[in-house]
């Protein structure tokens, strides 16, 4: 795979795997009461949640987790500066 490949696909999967997973687990936490106002609104707005958080928190952690993967890449090694 080439030098950028990697760490962008690796960004974006771990970015797509918050986004899904962060609407799963606030609506699990908040239907630990099943007649929970939280629960109700938590599952009415479901789709809505899950599509801005794709974008919105997907984005960003892909976008951080690609710039660290990038820098850790081109920082030099003890061994080049000898």
């Amino acid at each position: 795979m080439s030098t950028r490949r990697f760490p962008f696909l690796t960004a974006l999967c771990v970015g797509l795997i918050a986004g899904i997973g962060y609407p799963f687990v606030d609506v699990a936490l908040a239907c630990r009461a099943p007649i929970s106002e939280a629960c109700v609104w938590g599952k009415a707005y479901f789709p809505l949640t899950l599509g801005v958080s794709v974008v919105v928190l997907g984005g960003i952690v892909t976008g951080l987790l690609y710039a660290v993967l990038i820098r850790r890449d081109r920082r030099p090694s003890r061994d080049d500066s000898a």
